[in-house]
Formats: C-alpha cells, sequence, structure tokens
C-alpha cells in the first residue's frame, strides 16, 4: 500500500533551465524517503486555473434552482474540489512509493514567458501550498552569464535580460513566500555556490526537515550529469 495524500510531505523545485537543476533533484532523490518528480510541462497550471474559476463561482453565485445560469454554485465546495484533486495528483504525477515520506516534482518553466508578472508566479506558488498542504519550496537560481553559455541558451537572441528577470524574480518571491509562510518552507539555493561545495546542500535540506543522508547527498552531487549539449561544468551540472 502507498502511504495516503494526507500522511505525505511536499516538496517543489522552483527554477528554470540549465541551472543545475537535475543534479538538485538526484541530490534530493538519494535522501531516504524522498521522491522528487522530474518536470511535467507545468501541468498543474492548469488545476491552478480551474480552481481559481470554482473559487470565483462559489464566491459570487450561490443558485440551486435548475433553471439558474449558474445552478449548482451553491453546491461548489472547494476543499472537497482540492482533496479529489490531490488524491488524482498523488495518483499520476507523483506516485508514491511505499516507502516514500517526502514526495514532489520540479520544474523549470518559470521565466516571465510563462508568467505574466511576479504577482502572478507568487499566486500560482500558493497555490501549490493549497494542494499539496505544507509544500516546501526548494528555489534554485543560478548567474545569468553561466546560464547563457549552457545548453540550449546560445540558441536564444540575447537571454541575459530575461534570466536575469527570472532570477530576480525567483529571489523576490522566496523572499515573499518565507514571510507569508514561516521558517522552514523555503530554501533558496545559488548553483554557483553549491556547485562548489555539496555542504550548502546538506546543510539546506536539513533545514526543511528533510531526511538526513548526507554521504549519499554527496555522492550524488559529485555524479556528472550527461544530458543535452555544453554540459562540461563538472559536478552539480
Amino acid at each position: 500500500m502507498t502511504p495516503r495524500p494526507d500522511r505525505l510531505r511536499y516538496l517543489t523545485v522552483v527554477t528554470y533551465g540549465r541551472t543545475g537543476s537535475t543534479a538538485l533533484q538526484a541530490a534530493l532523490n538519494a535522501l531516504p524517503g524522498v521522491l522528487v518528480r522530474g518536470e511535467n510541462y507545468g501541468a498543474l497550471r492548469g488545476l491552478h486555473d480551474y480552481v481559481q474559476a470554482l473559487a470565483e463561482t462559489a464566491d459570487r453565485h450561490h443558485a440551486s434552482g435548475p433553471a439558474h445560469p449558474w445552478f449548482g454554485s451553491r453546491g461548489l465546495r472547494l476543499d472537497d474540489v482540492l482533496a479529489g484533486l490531490r488524491e488524482q495528483v498523488c495518483a499520476t504525477l507523483l506516485r508514491p512509493r511505499r516507502d516514500t515520506r517526502w514526495t514532489g516534482f520540479k520544474e523549470v518553466r518559470y521565466e516571465p514567458g510563462h508568467f505574466a508578472d511576479a504577482d502572478e508566479l507568487l499566486d500560482y506558488l500558493l497555490f501549490l501550498d493549497a494542494l499539496l498542504p505544507g509544500i516546501a519550496y526548494v528555489v534554485n537560481v543560478r548567474s545569468a552569464e553561466r546560464v547563457a553559455t549552457s545548453g540550449w541558451w546560445p540558441d536564444h537572441h540575447d537571454p541575459l535580460p530575461v534570466l536575469r528577470e527570472t532570477r530576480a524574480r525567483l529571489e523576490g518571491v522566496s523572499a515573499e513566500l518565507a514571510e507569508l509562510l514561516g521558517p522552514g518552507r523555503v530554501l533558496l539555493l545559488d548553483h554557483d555556490v553549491w556547485s562548489a561545495d555539496p555542504q550548502v546542500l546538506v546543510d539546506g535540506f536539513h533545514c526543511l526537515g528533510l531526511p538526513r543522508d548526507d554521504d549519499a547527498v554527496r555522492r550524488a552531487w559529485a555524479t556528472r550529469l550527461e544530458h543535452g549539449p555544453r554540459d562540461d561544468v563538472g559536478p552539480g551540472a
């Protein structure tokens, strides 16, 4: 039997392309009882829109008669909606194992092209906390200059402005999340720091209350990943 959603703890890696996120994912998965799935093309954003539409319906309309244009709105219960979606996400996307205690996913689609502004990004990340209660956010950034020379970014015209804006947004949103949610919920990591010293990951994971296996994290950190072009920046790439 796999653990029920209400017995799991959740985390998500919030980042952008070529910031070492796959190495970070591997380090998290090296921890006992932790299962972090990879990218999903921002699949949960559709659920965010769905819940937001139902929330507005439930807030503004309370009709029950079959001849009313908002028939059924009185019966909407957002807690039930979220509970059902949580079951679905756990069963299909996260798929925890019998020994899983922490589960979640990473996503790299957080550049300005995916979110109109920082407020929209913050709103979505807070939705994840409603969908997966108590979720911890591992926010990972990297210098724009280093990212621009890695992987697919050289194929983009003038990537530096968007990369700088992306980093600034994620750092700002991290601060807002930490203020709103309190300690032990947000970990802001800089690839340029942790790629040089695995102890940064060890200490950061401990601050989030994750299960500990310091040696396993160091071994995962030291494993070179081979994916995509120009992955030539050593451990933690």
